[in-house]
């Protein structure tokens, strides 16, 4: 972890062409490891001597011959004109710019062995404890999109931040069960901000950020065909910031099962709700993930309990949230 944190006050004068330099490194963690980064920036103050600097320097930082000309090349085809133009950008559409060494970071981010270098923020949250990540099939079944919008309506109302993908089918049914809770918050975990993925979820993407926030480490949505490697990368964020996962509704393939060994790769505890016994489909995905070590849940009952069991410091008794009538199951 780095030794030097700027306070958020810093944070405000930071200059625009200080900024420029983090963002010409966004999303590019394979090139420069978030803690090389941040090694680079407390020995000279700015990533601007990455611009400066000989491969000497760069071994200084323990960084190996590939990877030097790798980041050699990026540099030299970064055009830092463009950066300030995305920096504008970003800034005139409200989004927040949070990096590493600065105090908003969300801790658990922090503690992962690939950490983004920095992360794009927009909406009213900027608090990132007590999330859990909800996650499953673009194409639920009744049953799943009924029980994704009641877990996540009932751990909105206990306190949790409940924390998914903005992807149609599960993801959606999470985020809109979390603002229908009194007081709910919702976190959507985007590949990149600009522009909103799925479009048709634009308006979703507004009631989000007046209870909560889109976050991602990437501003805008990439020209080549990396695109859609950049949802998996999304990943590990999901479930970097959870403090649980909880998988509802899914085949043995795609990308909840690759969330799902992202969040037990990163210790984090996996649930799996119990799909209906008529749904092979997501019966597969479900022994599946009973197989890598899930623990099984069949209510919102039996996930609150598990809850209070798994996740101690949260410590709230199940009758002091506001209960909805379809909770009560």
């Amino acid at each position: 972890m780095c030794s030097m944190m700027i306070t958020e006050d810093q944070q405000g004068s930071l200059s625009d062409e200080e900024l420029v330099y983090w963002l010409a490194f966004e999303d590019k963690i394979h090139l420069l490891p978030t803690r090389n980064a941040v090694h680079i920036f407390n020995h000279f103050g700015s990533l601007k001597a990455l611009w400066q600097a000989s491969n000497l320097y760069h071994n200084k930082f323990a960084i190996d011959d590939y990877t030097i000309r790798n980041l050699t090349a990026h540099i030299n085809q970064t055009r830092l004109s463009d950066m300030r133009k995305m920096l504008r950008s970003i800034k005139s559409n409200h989004y927040k710019i949070i990096r590493y060494v600065d105090k908003g970071y969300p801790d658990m981010l922090k503690n992962m062995k690939d950490p983004p270098l920095l992360i794009l923020h927009k909406g009213a949250l900027l608090n990132f404890d007590y999330c859990i990540a909800i996650v499953g099939t673009r194409d639920p079944s009744l049953y799943g999109r009924i029980m994704a919008r009641r877990i996540s309506r009932s751990l909105g109302s206990k306190g949790y931040t409940i924390v998914s993908g903005l992807a149609k089918g599960i993801d959606e049914w999470a985020h809109c069960g979390a603002l229908e809770a009194p007081r709910g918050r919702t976190i959507a975990v985007l590949a990149w901000m600009d522009p909103i993925y799925p479009s048709e979820h634009c308006q979703l993407v507004d009631d989000i950020i007046k209870k909560g926030a889109i976050i991602s480490e990437r501003f805008m949505n990439p020209k080549d065909k990396s695109g859609p490697s950049k949802f998996v990368q999304r990943n590990r964020i999901t479930s970097g910031i959870s403090r649980c996962v909880i998988a509802i509704e899914s085949g043995k393939e795609g990308g909840t099962v690759h969330q799902i060994r992202i969040a037990l790769d990163q210790k984090r505890k996996v649930f799996a709700l119990k799909p209906k016994e008529s749904n092979k489909h997501a019966k597969g995905g479900f022994n599946l993930f009973m197989d890598m070590g899930a623990t099984p849940i069949k209510s919102v009952r039996d996930l609150l309990n598990r809850l209070q069991e798994e996740l101690p410091g949260k410590e709230r008794k199940l009758d002091s949230f506001s209960q909805h009538p379809i909770d009560r199951f």
